[in-house]
C-alpha cells in the first residue's frame, strides 16, 4: 500500500527567496523556496518556476536570473507583492527598492540578508515547473539578520503559498480550524493568537475587533473578503 503523507516534505529544509530577472529593460520577480545548491566547483544552484510566470518568460529570454534571500522581518506585505501579484498587471519593482546586480538583473535590498547573481546553463522540464540550473557569477550578504525558513513562514507568520508554488499542499489551505478567519482572495489566515505584527495588530485581537481599515497583508483584500473557519 502506497503511503503519501504530503506533511512529511515539510521537514526538507527550504527557504524564501525572490527570484529576477528582466528582459529589454522589464524587470520582474516572485516568491519561491525550491532551491538549492548542488555543486561547489563549478557553484551551481537549481531554482525551480512555474511555467505560467511572466518571470520565467524573462528568464528564458535573458539566460539571467538572481536570488534575493528574504530574512525572518520581512512583512508579509513584501511577499505578498512577490507571491500573490503578478507581473502581468503590476510593476513590481516599482513598489520597492531594489539595485541592479552586475548581470543587469535587480536585487532586492529591503529585508534581504544576501543576494546571488546567476546566468543559465541549463534547464529541466519539470511538468508543471521548469528547473533552472544557474552558475554563480556573484554573492554577496547584505545583512547578518536571520533567513526566513519556509515553516517560519507558514507556521509563526501565518503564510500561504499559492497554488503555483512548487511546495502547495493542496489539502492545507482546507483545513478547518477553529476562531480563524480565512481570506477567500489569496488564503492567508487570520489568527487570533498570533494577530499581524507586520500591521501593528497585537496577539489576542479578536477578527472583529480589527478596524475597518484593515486589509490582508498580503493580497489587500478587506475584511468582507474573510471567511470564518
Amino acid at each position: 500500500m502506497k503511503i503519501l503523507n504530503l506533511d512529511a516534505l515539510f521537514a526538507l529544509n527550504c527557504g524564501m527567496y525572490i527570484i529576477s530577472s528582466g528582459y529589454n529593460d522589464k524587470y520582474n520577480g516572485m516568491i519561491i523556496n525550491a532551491l538549492v545548491q548542488v555543486t561547489a566547483f563549478p557553484n551551481q544552484i537549481i531554482a525551480s518556476v512555474n511555467k505560467e510566470s511572466l518571470t520565467l518568460k524573462y528568464i528564458e529570454k535573458s539566460g539571467l536570473f538572481n536570488i534575493s534571500v528574504l530574512d525572518k522581518d520581512a512583512p508579509l506585505q513584501l511577499i505578498g507583492l512577490f507571491g500573490f501579484q503578478t507581473g502581468k498587471n503590476i510593476d513590481k519593482f516599482s513598489k520597492i527598492q531594489f539595485i541592479l546586480g552586475k548581470n543587469g538583473i535587480p536585487i532586492v535590498n529591503d529585508h534581504i540578508v544576501s543576494y546571488v547573481e546567476t546566468k543559465v546553463v541549463s534547464k529541466l522540464d519539470a511538468g508543471t515547473h521548469v528547473l533552472f540550473l544557474g552558475e554563480v557569477l556573484e554573492s554577496e550578504f547584505l545583512t547578518k539578520a536571520e533567513p526566513m525558513t519556509y515553516n517560519y513562514y507558514r507556521d509563526v507568520k501565518g503564510g500561504k503559498v499559492p497554488r503555483t508554488a512548487a511546495t502547495f499542499h493542496p489539502e492545507e489551505a482546507e483545513k478547518i480550524e477553529i476562531e480563524r478567519h480565512r481570506c477567500t482572495v489569496c488564503g492567508y489566515i487570520y489568527d487570533s493568537r498570533y494577530g499581524d505584527p507586520d500591521s501593528g495588530v497585537d496577539c489576542g485581537v479578536l477578527f472583529q475587533d480589527l478596524p475597518e481599515d484593515w486589509v490582508c497583508p498580503i493580497c489587500g483584500a478587506k475584511k468582507d473578503k474573510f471567511v470564518k473557519i
